[in-house]
C-alpha cells in the first residue's frame, strides 16, 4: 500500500513540475512574440495540462478548436453589431445562445461560447477590436502549444502504458482464476466463490474506454502497435465472457462430486490456457503447439471414455455439469489457438 501511495505522489509531483514549466514557457513565449497579455497563455496552459498525455492532447484539441470557432464567431459579432449597450446585449445573447445550442452536436461549442464572450466583451473599449481579439486568440494558442509540447516531451505519462499494465494484471488474474476453477472441478467439483469474476468483468469493460482514448489521441503522436493492443483488449473481453459463468456451473449441483478420470488431460489443458493468457497479456510470442496438443488430448481422451461407457455413471444434472465444464475449457483453448495464430501476435 505504501508503494502505491509513493507512486501516486511521484506522479502528482511530476505533473506539478510540468504545469509550472509549461506556464513559464507560455508566458515567456507570449512576451517574446510581443503579445501584451501573456497571462491568457498561462491560464490556458493550466487548464489544458492533464496527468496523462491522452487527456492533455484531448484538452488541447478541445481548447484550440473551440477557441478558433469562438474567435471567428466573436469577430463576426463585432462586424455585425455596433458597440452600444443595447446591441452588446443582443450580440452576447445571439452568440452565446447559438454556441450553447450547437453543443448538442459538439462539446467544443461550449469552449467557443467562452471565447466569444472574451473576444467580444473584452474588446468593447478598444480602438482596433478585431486586432485585439486576434491577439487574445494567439495568446490562447501559445498556451495550448506549450502545454502540448511539455506534455509530450517531459515525463510523458501515457494512457497506453496504463492500459498495458492493466491488461497484464487482468490476464494474470484470469489465468489464476481459471486454474483455481479447474482445480476445484477436478477435486470433487468443489464450490467456488460465485463472484470470482464479478469485479474483473467490470474492470475489463473499462478497457474499451481507455483503448478508444488511446486510439483517438496518442495514436496520432506515438507509434504503438494498435492492432496488437486491440487484439489484447477484445480477447480478454471474450475470455471473461466465456468463463465468468463457470463458478455458477460448479455450484449449481448438490451432492457428492466425482473423481474426474480425465484429470491429467484437463490439468494440462488448463495450464496451457493459463500460459497462453499470460503471453497474450504481455504481447509476447507463445508457441501454440503445447496448447494445441492439450486440446487434442482432451478430445481424444473424451472419445475413448465415451466409447467405454464411462460417462454413463453420472446422473443427469452431474452429467450436464461435467460435460459443460469440459466443453467450456476445450472451446476456450480452441479460441486462444485462433488468437495466437493471428498476424497481430508477435512471431
Amino acid at each position: 500500500m505504501a508503494f502505491n501511495a509513493e507512486k501516486l505522489i511521484s506522479s502528482h509531483v511530476r505533473h506539478g513540475l510540468k504545469v509550472g514549466l509549461a506556464s513559464v514557457l507560455a508566458y515567456l513565449a507570449a512576451g517574446w512574440i510581443g503579445l501584451p497579455y501573456g497571462y491568457w497563455a498561462v491560464i490556458t496552459t493550466v487548464i489544458v495540462m492533464q496527468m496523462h498525455v491522452a487527456d492533455s492532447i484531448q484538452m488541447c484539441l478541445y481548447r484550440f478548436t473551440g477557441t478558433a470557432i469562438g474567435a471567428g464567431m466573436g469577430i463576426l459579432m463585432i462586424l455585425i453589431f455596433p458597440p452600444t449597450p443595447f446591441y452588446t446585449l443582443i450580440a452576447v445573447f445571439v452568440g452565446t445562445g447559438i454556441c450553447a445550442y450547437l453543443t448538442r452536436y459538439d462539446a467544443r461549442y461550449r469552449m467557443a461560447a467562452i471565447t466569444l464572450a472574451i473576444v467580444f466583451l473584452s474588446s468593447l473599449h478598444e480602438e482596433h477590436r478585431i486586432e485585439y481579439s486576434l491577439f487574445r486568440v494567439a495568446e490562447i494558442g501559445i498556451g495550448v502549444l506549450c502545454a502540448f509540447a511539455v506534455s509530450l516531451a517531459v515525463w510523458p505519462n501515457r494512457t497506453t502504458s496504463v492500459l498495458l499494465e492493466r491488461l497484464r494484471k487482468q490476464y494474470d488474474q484470469v489465468a489464476d482464476n481459471f486454474l483455481l476453477i479447474m482445480d476445484n472441478f477436478l477435486h470433487l467439483q468443489r464450490r467456488t466463490d460465485p463472484d470470482l469474476f464479478f469485479d474483473l468483468a467490470r474492470e475489463v469493460q473499462a478497457n474499451r474506454e481507455l483503448y478508444n482514448k488511446v486510439y483517438a489521441t496518442e495514436r496520432r503522436v506515438f507509434r504503438d502497435d494498435m492492432d496488437l493492443l486491440a487484439l489484447q483488449v477484445n480477447t480478454l473481453n471474450s475470455v471473461v465472457e466465456r468463463i465468468q459463468s463457470t463458478p455458477s456451473l460448479l455450484n449449481e449441483v448438490e451432492g457428492d462430486g466425482f473423481d474426474i478420470i480425465m484429470a491429467p488431460e484437463l490439468t494440462q489443458l488448463a495450464q496451457g490456457i493459463a500460459d497462453a493468457l499470460r503471453a497474450i497479456g504481455r504481447g509476447v510470442h507463445y508457441d501454440p503447439h503445447p496448447l494445441a496438443k492439450a486440446v487434442d488430448g482432451v478430445e481424444k481422451r473424451f472419445i475413448e471414455l465415451r466409447e467405454q461407457g464411462v460417462i454413463e455413471r453420472f446422473e443427469v444434472r452431474r452429467y450436464f455439469q461435467v460435460m459443460s465444464f469440459i466443453n467450456t475449457a476445450q472451446h476456450l483453448g480452441e479460441f486462444l489457438l485462433v488468437v495466437l495464430n493471428k498476424p497481430q501476435m508477435p512471431s
